[in-house]
C-alpha cells in the first residue's frame, strides 16, 4: 500500500495524495495512523448474531475498523492516534470495551504506540468521573496513551519522537463551569466555548514551541470546525448552540499535522496550505445519511514542515442501498422489481421507497416485491408513497403496517419532519423493539 518508490501525485476530490518520493521512508519521516469515530455501541439496523450473541452493527464496525489497523499494519506505521468517539455511550457495556480493546491490543502487540483521545461520547457530563477510555490509563496498558484533557504530551517511536498537542472535547458545565455560564444567552454561551477552544489551541502551539526544537508536532482534537461539510444526519443532529471552531485557530507553523475527529466525512479544511487539517471520518457508516460516503482512514507521513497524508478507503464496510421507484407505470411490481435487480443487496442493508397512485396500488405484487428483496441483509423499510387523500392515508395505517412502517408513514405525511426522520427512526428504534418483544 504505502508505497512503492515512483513519482506521482493523485487527487481525490480536493485532497492531494503524494506518492513516491514524497511518502517514501526517510530518517525523518514518521508514519502514522488517524482514525476516530468507530461508535462501537450503534445498534441502529442491527440483529442478535446467533453464532457470537453480540448484535451485527458491533460486529460490522469491528470487522471495518480491523480492517483499517490491518491495512495500517501492512503500511508499516510506527504511530497511532486515535481522534475521539469510541463507543456510542459514555457508559459503555463490557462487550463494546472488550471488543474495541481487542483491536487496540493488535496495534499494541505489533510494537505501535496509541494516542486515544476522549472525544464528546467518551467523556461524562458530570465533573470527576472517568471517561471511557479512561481504563487504559488506570490499568496501564503498554503502548496505549489517554488524553482527556488539553496537554502536550511525547510520544516514543520506532522512527524518532513526536510531540502531540491534545485537544479533547471540552464539555458544557465541565470545562465551563456554570458560574461562567450563567446569565448567558445559548448564543453567548457557544461563543464563550469557541474561545475556550480557541485559547487552548494557542496555549498549547506556544507550549510545544518552547521546547525550540524539531521533533513534530500532531494537533489531535476533537471538536466541530467551522466550515467543515457534514454528513446528512450529524446536520439535523448537531444543535445551533454547538461550538463552531474558527480555522484559524489551528493554522499555526507549530502544527505539522492536524488529527481531527466528530465528523464523519473525510476532509481536508486546508487543502491549499499547510498544515493539513484532516477529519478522517469514520470507518463505518451509521445510517442512510452516510450511505453515499466513501469510509476509511488516513496514513501520513509526518516530518517537520513537509506532512503529506493518504485517505484510505474501507471496503469491509456493509453498503446502506436507497431504493427509490416512480412505480406509476402500467406494470408498477415489475418496475420496482427492476430497480430492485438493478442493485447489488446480497449482505447489504436496504430501504425500499416506491410512489404510486393511489388507484394503482391493488397492482402492487408485494410478495414478488418481498422476494427481489430476500437477497438483502436486512430491510429496514418498504415505504409506499401514495398520492392520497387523508382518509386513505389513514386507511394505511392499520395493523397491516409493522409498526416502522406505519411510523414512516406518518413521518412522511409532516413536510416539517423530513429532515429529522433519520434521528427520529433511531430514537424509536427502542420503542419498535420492546413492542416487537411482547
Amino acid at each position: 500500500m504505502l508505497l512503492e518508490p515512483r513519482t506521482a501525485i493523485i487527487f481525490h476530490g480536493n485532497n492531494v495524495c503524494f506518492y513516491g518520493d514524497a511518502m517514501t521512508d526517510t530518517p525523518q519521516a514518521i508514519r502514522v495512523m488517524h482514525f476516530a469515530d468507530t461508535h462501537f455501541g450503534v445498534e441502529l439496523y442491527g440483529r442478535l448474531d446467533p453464532e457470537t450473541g453480540v448484535n451485527t452493527r458491533l460486529l460490522d464496525f469491528k470487522k471495518s475498523l480491523l480492517e483499517a489497523i490491518d491495512k495500517a499494519l501492512e503500511a508499516n506505521i510506527h504511530l497511532a492516534v486515535f481522534a475521539g468517539d469510541a463507543y456510542k455511550a459514555r457508559d459503555p457495556r463490557q462487550t463494546e470495551q472488550r471488543e474495541f480493546a481487542s483491536c487496540i491490543r493488535k496495534l499494541t502487540d505489533a510494537g505501535i504506540p496509541v494516542v486515544l483521545l476522549a472525544g464528546n461520547h467518551d467523556l461524562p457530563a458530570i465533573k470527576g468521573r472517568a471517561s471511557a477510555v479512561e481504563i487504559y490509563r488506570t490499568l496501564g496498558v503498554t503502548n496505549v496513551t489517554v488524553v482527556s484533557k488539553p496537554e502536550v504530551i511525547l510520544i516514543q517511536t520506532a522512527a524518532g519522537p513526536v510531540r502531540i498537542c491534545g485537544m479533547p472535547t471540552l464539555m458544557k458545565g465541565v470545562n465551563l463551569g456554570k458560574e461562567e455560564l450563567m446569565g448567558k444567552t445559548l448564543q453567548e454561551s457557544k461563543r464563550l466555548q469557541e474561545d475556550r477552544y480557541s485559547s487552548e489551541i494557542t496555549r498549547l502551539a506556544k507550549e510545544a514551541a518552547a521546547s525550540a526544537d524539531s521533533i513534530p508536532t500532531i494537533l489531535m482534537g476533537h471538536f466541530w470546525v467551522n466550515g467543515a461539510k457534514l454528513s446528512s444526519w450529524q446536520a439535523g443532529y448537531f444543535a445551533q448552540g454547538d461550538p463552531q471552531v474558527p480555522l484559524a485557530a489551528m493554522l499555526n507553523p507549530q502544527f505539522d499535522y492536524a488529527a481531527l475527529g466528530h465528523i464523519h466525512r473525510h476532509q481536508n479544511l486546508n487543502a491549499a496550505g499547510y498544515p493539513p487539517i484532516v477529519y478522517c471520518g469514520s470507518p463505518d457508516r451509521i445510517d442512510f445519511g452516510e450511505r453515499e460516503e466513501s469510509k476509511g482512514f488516513v496514513i501520513f507521513n509526518l516530518k517537520k514542515g513537509q506532512t503529506h497524508y493518504e485517505f484510505i478507503p474501507l471496503t469491509s464496510a456493509r453498503e446502506l442501498i436507497e431504493i427509490d421507484v416512480d412505480a406509476d407505470t402500467p406494470d408498477p411490481t415489475s418496475t420496482i422489481i427492476a430497480a430492485i435487480k438493478a442493485r447489488s443487496l446480497r449482505g447489504n442493508i436496504v430501504r425500499l421507497t416506491y410512489r404510486i397512485p393511489h388507484e394503482k396500488l391493488g397492482s402492487v405484487r408485494e410478495k414478488e416485491v418481498r422476494e427481489a428483496l430476500s437477497g438483502a441483509f436486512m430491510v429496514v423499510s418498504i415505504v409506499r408513497k401514495v398520492q392520497r387523500g387523508s382518509a386513505a392515508r389513514n386507511r394505511l395505517l392499520t395493523e397491516t403496517r409493522t409498526p416502522r412502517e406505519a411510523l414512516e408513514l406518518y413521518i412522511d405525511s409532516r413536510p416539517e419532519w423530513q429532515g429529522r426522520k433519520e434521528k427520529l427512526l433511531e430514537y424509536a428504534e427502542p420503542l419498535i423493539s420492546a413492542l416487537n418483544s411482547e
